[in-house]
């Protein structure tokens, strides 16, 4: 019976797999794609990246039996990663994906597609950690479609078991926790139809709800809870069950423990800082430069204020003092004799 359902998972599997690489409109495929097998696992890519194949196996041979061992978990059946080899293979293979995915798992015919490095330099250099997030996205859903894991826990594990967090994530939290825009774990669940900053918050979230789900209950206790949704239980009862917390009590204790811990982060915040320190240097340039048209304003009025006022109470230069001109005038007419003509022009001469 075992047989029998291999050899149809098989044949869905590839089935699946030819529907993926032919076109939708039974036109011709321009790209040829090779493959390579080592039984648990198939690598299919392009010619153009045979040159990250060596690297990739190096990863799926190291990292994926310590993922494996940590959840208790494995995969009989072989696993393909399909290395698309350019942004219109990409959206043609996983239509309605957001453009800022670098992986996409199908956990029902065991296929996670990944974004060749060659036009994926962002994340080029991550094409092994993608294909351990999305094996892990595999192992936790395939074989049980009707699992209830939630998208924060199936993200977080994924981000955690990859080894995906850096401070850049810390930060980003730091800043979210001081103006309170924490999504919590019921909103990361809207998380494919974020964009790009919201969606790496959002997944920040999850890897440190999870991990602090590991210091707590050991990656044990998240692989017990893991096993009992896969065998059909509702999660929430899973969870209080295994744990002895509500969901809601535990989301209530996350958020405190977040806006404790990584408000301290903030501090540290390089991008934020750069920024302040930017807008107060903007700042102080535009008072300096406030201040210094002020004081000429000051120095021009007083400087006017002197030419029309002068300080000793004498008449300005070149200005006609008219009182002292009429009292002189004055004084040359009460001293002339009666029959003198009055200060003035001269007659004009007879013939």
């Amino acid at each position: 019976m075992w047989i029998l359902r291999r050899l149809l998972r098989y044949s869905v599997m590839l089935a699946a797999l030819a529907l993926c690489l032919s076109s939708g409109r039974g036109e011709a495929q321009p790209w040829q794609y090779l493959g390579q097998d080592s039984g648990r696992f198939r690598v299919i890519f392009c010619d153009q990246d045979a040159g990250t194949v060596p690297e990739l196996w190096e990863v799926l041979r190291t990292r994926i039996p310590v993922v494996e061992q940590r959840l208790q978990l494995s995969l009989a059946d072989t696993v393909s990663f399909l290395i698309t080899p350019s942004p219109e293979e990409w959206r043609r293979l996983t239509a309605g994906t957001p453009l800022w995915a670098n992986g996409l798992a199908r956990p029902e015919i065991g296929i996670a597609i990944l974004k060749s490095p060659r036009f994926n330099a962002r994340y080029g250099r991550s094409l092994g950690v993608t294909a351990v997030h999305e094996y892990v996205h595999l192992l936790v859903k395939s074989g049980a479609p009707s699992a209830e894991i939630p998208r924060w826990l199936d993200e977080g594990l994924a981000q955690v078991l990859a080894e995906q967090m850096d401070y850049r994530d810390d930060a980003l939290i730091g800043r979210a926790a001081v103006s309170g825009r924490l999504f919590g774990l019921r909103g990361i669940e809207g998380l494919m139809g974020m964009n790009d900053e919201a969606a790496r918050q959002g997944y920040a979230e999850a890897a440190i709800a999870v991990g602090w789900m590991e210091k707590r209950w050991g990656m044990a206790g998240i692989s017990n809870l893991i096993h009992a949704v896969r065998q059909g239980q509702p999660f929430d009862e899973a969870f209080r069950t295994i744990f002895g917390l509500t969901t809601g009590a535990f989301e209530a204790d996350y958020l405190d423990y977040v806006t404790k811990h990584y408000r301290i982060s903030f501090l540290g915040d390089v991008e934020t800082w750069v920024a302040s320190a930017f807008v107060v240097l903007v700042l102080a340039a535009g008072v300096a430069v406030f201040l210094r048209r002020r004081r000429i304003l000051q120095r021009w009025k007083h400087e006017e204020s002197r030419v029309r006022e002068p300080a000793d109470g004498s008449a300005p230069p070149y200005t006609i003092n008219y009182t002292v001109v009429r009292g002189r005038l004055q004084e040359r007419m009460e001293g002339a004799s009666p029959g003198d003509e009055p200060p003035g022009d001269e007659p004009p001469a007879g013939n």
